[in-house]
């Protein structure tokens, strides 16, 4: 059974898709754990551009769009 989405992971999510290229140091600062983006990147929701970058993904839009 998957694990469910927290809502601070789902708030890092929606940081994500606002601000593209968002670097991991400002996600940090905003409040996220290595563990919350470790989670999002296992389940193909945010993948890593350039070096401490992210985007989402397309899985992670889908997440999105069924989150409202």
């Amino acid at each position: 059974m998957a694990e469910p989405i927290t809502a601070r992971q789902l708030t890092i999510l929606q940081v994500v898709a606002k601000h593209p290229d968002v670097v991991r140091d400002h996600l940090v600062k905003a409040g996220a754990t290595d563990a919350d983006l470790a989670y999002l990147e296992r389940h193909d929701l945010i993948r890593e551009r350039a070096i401490g970058r992210y985007r989402v993904s397309h899985m992670g839009q889908e997440v999105l769009k069924r989150s409202l």
